[in-house]
This record gives structure tokens, sequence and C-alpha cells, in this order.
């Protein structure tokens, strides 16, 4: 997959910029503060339909220019020599998809179009972050090789907030417990058990993955275990505090028995059938046993907007116990290893966005990173320094200079 043709206008600091890239290495070079990162940021919002610096779409509009709306546009080149012309425009009124300029109602039909993974030095947060980082990267990669995840995981935060808003009037006093519960959980643990089990069935590929890129990013010293993390063993053991999904984790299950059961349940969970039905029975009957406890505190307690990934190094959990080295090269792993699982579902490798990582990465790591992307994979490196990338880009060709907001050709 590639991004032949790129237009620009309105995007932060970039006023309007159109660009023809390589087809393999696209080195962004200048002084920080210039506009690098807004390239890449703006591509990344192409691919999955948000920033991955902001939730608020309309920090992204440039604030000097008196149209209040951005745009960023791009041609995509497709392994089966499939080219399209992909669109959005956004402003503090709408937004707007369009493929081949025909407008695109539903997200779920653009995402996919142009997958792209991007690793930057803020994704350290996704080993030593809060859950929600974890399983916002989960999602995110999902959503790009399965739109209709996309769909249930929206259709699932919908019911989860009108389930909660219904708990809180439960406990207030205006209203009472009935029938609309009772839609309401059915409804969720329909939803959110086939969202749990896509992700039991990408993780179990992606463990692979990540423990291969794990020796090789540390000479065969490290060895990466991940694991899925159901919320339900927790669900009752929590004890008050924040309800917000990225809240912290009670350390010790109040049921270890239980705890056991569960991970020995997602140990042998195949997907089939009769699992997805065993996943849907476990997870209503969860609900259901916190019903009281929910209605107390206003929200739910279970569900996968509360699960995590457990990430373990050498037998000790680098989330909590791993050195910045450690979970720096952890996250690096598992980018790459998001890398080739989106290869072997779309046939094609996504295109690779590295923002100023050379610089955090020593010899050892810049090197592993080189030789997996040799040019099979799109990648696009921003750098403040040139010395860091003249191994792998030697040439003119190879460089755009950003300067207070324009892009040139050469450095």
């Amino acid at each position: 997959m590639l991004v032949e043709r790129a237009y620009l206008k309105n995007y932060r600091n970039l006023k309007a910029v159109l660009l023809d890239f390589n087809s393999d290495l696209n080195i962004i070079l200048g002084a920080n503060g210039q506009g690098k990162t807004n390239l890449l940021e703006a591509l990344y919002y192409l691919s999955t339909g948000k920033s991955h610096r902001t939730s608020r779409d309309t920090e992204l509009i440039n604030k000097d220019d008196e149209v209040d709306e951005f745009v960023v546009q791009a041609r995509i080149k497709k392994k089966e020599e499939l080219v399209e012309k992909l669109a959005v425009a956004v402003s503090a009124r709408e937004k707007i998809y369009r493929v081949n300029d025909d407008r695109v109602e539903r997200m779920a039909d653009f995402l996919g179009r142009l997958n792209a993974v991007i690793f930057s030095p803020e994704d350290l947060k996704l080993v030593k972050g809060s859950p929600s980082q974890r399983r916002d990267f989960l999602d995110t990669e999902v959503s790009q090789v399965s739109p209709s995840y996309y769909e249930k995981l929206k259709r699932y935060e919908k019911i989860l907030r009108q389930r909660n808003n219904l708990l809180k009037d439960i406990r207030a006093g205006r209203r009472k417990k009935g029938e609309m519960l009772a839609v309401f959980t059915e409804e969720l643990t329909r939803t959110g058990s086939k969202i749990i089990a896509k992700r039991l069935e990408v993780v179990e590929k992606l463990k692979i993955l990540a423990r291969l890129q794990q020796r090789k990013l540390t000479e065969n010293q490290e060895n990466l275990k991940i694991e899925y993390e159901l919320s339900f063993a927790e669900s009752r053991s929590t004890s008050g505090g924040s309800h917000s999904s990225g809240s912290s984790r009670s350390s010790a299950n109040s049921n270890p028995k239980k705890a056991k059961d569960l991970s020995r349940f997602i140990a042998d969970f195949e997907g089939t059938e009769e699992d997805r039905k065993a996943l849907e029975r476990v997870f209503r009957q969860e609900l259901n046993s916190n019903l009281e406890t929910e209605i107390e505190r206003g929200y739910t307690l279970a569900g996968p907007h509360r699960d995590d990934l457990c990430l373990t190094l050498n037998d000790f959990d680098v989330r909590k116990y791993g050195s910045q080295g450690q979970q720096r090269t952890v996250a690096l792993a598992l980018k790459l290893s998001e890398l080739e699982f989106m290869k072997s579902e779309q046939g094609e490798y996504p295109v690779l966005l590295l923002d100023d990582v050379f610089s955090e990465l020593d010899r050892l790591r810049r090197q592993a990173v080189v030789d997996l992307i040799g040019s099979r994979i799109q990648t696009f490196i921003t750098t403040t320094d040139k010395e860091l990338v003249r191994d792998i880009a030697p040439e003119k060709e190879y460089y755009f200079r950003v300067d207070r907001g324009r892009i040139t050709r050469g450095w």
C-alpha cells in the first residue's frame, strides 16, 4: 500500500501542501516546531479518522485562516494496482469523507482503504500508561482490517452510555429497575462478547508476532508474553474511586479461583460458536451478579471497556516493573508486530509513520527497524538530525525539508 500523492490545506500550520512521495523512504527533515509531525498526523487521520495527539478535531484547523476547515486528500495505490482517491474535510460543524469524489456516509465504509501504523516517543504510554491506551491500540489496529468491528465498538459505546445513564437514574430514584435495564444488559452482553471474541482472536496472532519482534530487538535476551486480561475477575474487588474506562485496577482479585478459571477460559478459547455462547453467558452472569453494586455506583463494572493487555517480560509485569528502556522496546515490538499482523490480514503492508523515534532508539533497535522496512514498506520518518538516517537514506531524493509549515523537496 502506497501514498503516491497528498494534498493538505489548513491542517495545523500546513496551509497548502501538495507532495508526491517515494514508494519506499520519505525523510521529513526540519527543526522542532516546523510542522514535521503535522504531515504524519494528517496521513494517520486519513487512515483512522482521528489524530494520535488530540481528541479534538478543531485543534487541527489552522487558526490563521478565515476558512474554519481543514482538508486532507491522498491518492492511494494498492497491490492490485488499484488507485483510490481519499479525502476528508473537517470543520467545527461536520466531517465529510469521500472516496473517488463520492461522499461516504459511514466511517466503517472509509476505514481500511488506507492502512497506517504510527510510532512516536509518546507510544511509551502504550506500555506504562493506562489500560485505555492499550485498548485503543488494539481497537485501532483491528478496526483498520475489520470495519465491522469498528461498527460493533460504536454500538457498544452507545449501549454502555445508555445503560450507565439508566443506572444513575435508578440510583437517584428517577427510574425503577425493570425491563429497560434487562434490555440494555442483554444488548451490552451480545455486542460486548463479540468485541471480546474478536480481540481474543487478534491477540492470539499478535502474541506470536510480538514475541518474535522482541527477541530480534534484544538479540534473544528477552521473552515478551501478551495475554488478554478480562475485567470480570476484578469487577467486584474494585473499591470505589474513579469509574473512567482508564482508571487503575485493583492489584489483587477478591476471588483468585475465579481469576484462574477465567484465565483458563481465555487460554482455551478458540472462537467456535460454542465458545462465543459461553463467553456471552459468562459476561451476562457477571453483569447480573454485579447489578446492585453497579446501581450503587452508577456505572457498568465489567466489559470490554475495562479489559486490558497483560505484558510480561521474562516473567515480570513490564507495565509496572520494566525499565524505561525495556518499556520502549516492548512498545516498538508491539508496533512492528502490528505491521506484520496487518500484512497477514490484508495481503500487503500498511504505511509506516515514524515520528522522531530514531533519536530515541539505540543502534541495535534502529538497525532492527531498518531491516524490517527494507524496500517493502513505504515509510515516513521525521527527524531533526540528518545523521541519524544518512546510512539508510544517503541521497537527496529521499528528503523533504519542512520550514514554518512549508515543505520542499530535498534537504
